[in-house]
């Protein structure tokens, strides 16, 4: 398959900037157009939004295929005050080492698919086979892995509409790529390597080209880089992010986060933290802390988040560190930076706007939160007939949130054609859907802006202005 790889970053910039500027979502100095302004404040609400934030773990045995994720459940948890609308599912096939997996084990993930899309929200997953380090073996052969992947990969396509991404897992203990019994332990030469690449793109191959795949470490990713004809290891770069390439679909987890000067072996070099500090630009980060240290302090944590451009945390592990976050006003930061947080400053409209004659919307949006929307996402301008709803106009806008990069101001325009309509008054929304049909309509799976007065929980549409049609 074919691979794209970065050679030289000087090379790059141009393009980039070029793309940038090409997604309408750079920032500009260029004059702002004239027209009707509307103002927003900033909410400090703390709320549920797609594919971000704090999440929840439950797993799932080959021991008890009874447990199952609710709807009703998943439902209750997104009004907690943790917000949920994320979970880390992990599914444990402990029984299934030497054999296939068995359609009970496979029904099961199904429905705990249906049960999220039906609360409302995504999952982060994981399989692997053992969660003791006293318990050996402690994974399956190659050879059984690539079974189980082929026989989870309908699933994975078919609800990928509720994953936010896939843990590689399947190595070693919890699948954490360590404590291991049919892979090298710690590898070294390129050999070694390579059974653990030839898993992780059997489930690049499993999942559909708009899902990313997350390594344990920056090191991994940069080794598989390498081996694979990147000589540099370098990170993404703009014009390469959200390719189907394999580089642009890995991205990485931490799970010893703030927990030690390297949390506990995350990172081998400085160059590890400059990859990730860069590569987690346009690739998803997240994880768990496991081990309350002088690095697990609110204030670090916070810039470490930045830096790494986190997306998701884990609620409850391990409890003295949460705990602490909660009680120093920690969690409440993270709570409403985690991911994307999307702030409108303004929107300038077009002058009497008129049946059959352009029309645009200029908007200046800050990104407050530690990343940006990772997944695709569809941007709509949307108008509403104000005396009949029944008369709803909807614009596909050419714009990708995905480069809506954290800590920056991002300007660009939303131009439509104002045809089919009548004269009369228009509520003008923004709407931010999933861009699969299963949850596109939802208002649950559409990203509500931080800003006062502008959330429609019924249609998921961001309020902008009411206007005159002529």
């Amino acid at each position: 398959m074919k691979k794209i790889f970065s050679i030289l970053n000087s090379q790059f910039s141009i393009i980039a900037l070029a793309f940038c500027m090409a997604m309408t979502a750079c920032n500009t100095n260029s004059p702002e157009p004239k027209g009707n302004t509307i103002t927003f404040t900033e909410s400090d609400e703390a709320f549920p939004n797609p594919e971000r934030g704090l999440y929840l773990q439950t797993y799932y045995t080959s021991a008890d295929l009874n447990s199952k994720a609710t709807a009703a459940i998943i439902n209750y948890n997104r009004k907690s005050p943790a917000k949920i609308s994320l979970y880390l599912h992990s599914y444990y096939l402990t029984d299934y080492m030497e054999s296939d997996i068995p359609q009970a084990f496979l029904d099961r993930l199904e429905a705990n698919m249906n049960a999220l899309r039906e609360g409302g929200a995504k999952a982060v997953l994981r399989f692997s086979y053992k969660s003791d380090v006293n318990n050996a073996p402690y994974d399956a052969s190659p050879e059984w892995i690539h079974k189980h992947i082929d026989q989870l990969s309908p699933y994975l396509k078919k609800h990928a509409d509720v994953i936010l991404c896939v843990q590689c897992g399947f190595i070693g203990v919890w699948g954490e790529w360590y404590y291991t019994s049919n892979f090298k332990m710690n590898p070294q030469k390129d050999a070694d390597f390579e059974p653990r690449w030839e898993v992780l793109e059997h489930l690049l191959k499993a999942l559909p080209k708009d899902r990313q795949v997350a390594l344990r470490t920056p090191m991994f990713k940069r080794r598989y880089l390498k081996m694979r004809g990147d000589s540099l290891s370098s990170p993404i770069s703009a014009d390469e992010a959200y390719l189907s390439t394999y580089k642009a679909r890995i991205c990485g987890h931490n799970d010893c986060f703030v927990s030690s000067s390297n949390d506990v072996g995350t990172y081998s070099s400085p160059k590890d933290r400059d990859f990730w500090a860069e590569d987690t630009k346009y690739t998803f980060m997240g994880g768990e802390t496991c081990e309350k240290a002088s690095q697990s302090k609110g204030e670090n944590a916070i810039s470490e988040m930045e830096k790494y451009h986190w997306t998701y945390l884990n609620n409850g592990y391990r409890e003295e560190v949460t705990n602490m976050w909660r009680g120093d006003g920690t969690m409440d930061i993270m709570l409403r930076r985690l991911g994307y947080r999307l702030v409108l400053d303004k929107v300038i409209l077009t002058s009497k706007p008129k049946v059959g004659n352009a029309f645009e919307a200029y908007c200046v949006l800050n990104n407050r939160g530690f990343a940006a929307p990772m997944n695709p996402r569809d941007v709509e301008l949307v108008f509403v007939n104000a005396n009949d709803p029944n008369q709803k106009h909807v614009f596909k806008q050419d714009v990708d949130p995905r480069f809506w990069l954290p800590e920056e101001e991002h300007r660009f325009t939303l131009a439509c054609t104002l045809n089919d309509m009548v004269p009369g008054e228009y509520k003008l929304y923004l709407n931010l859907p999933d861009p699969y049909p299963s949850i596109h309509n939802d208002p649950r799976f559409s990203i509500r802006l931080a800003n006062e007065n502008v959330w429609d929980e019924k249609t998921g549409y961001n309020y902008i202005a009411t206007i005159n049609v002529e």
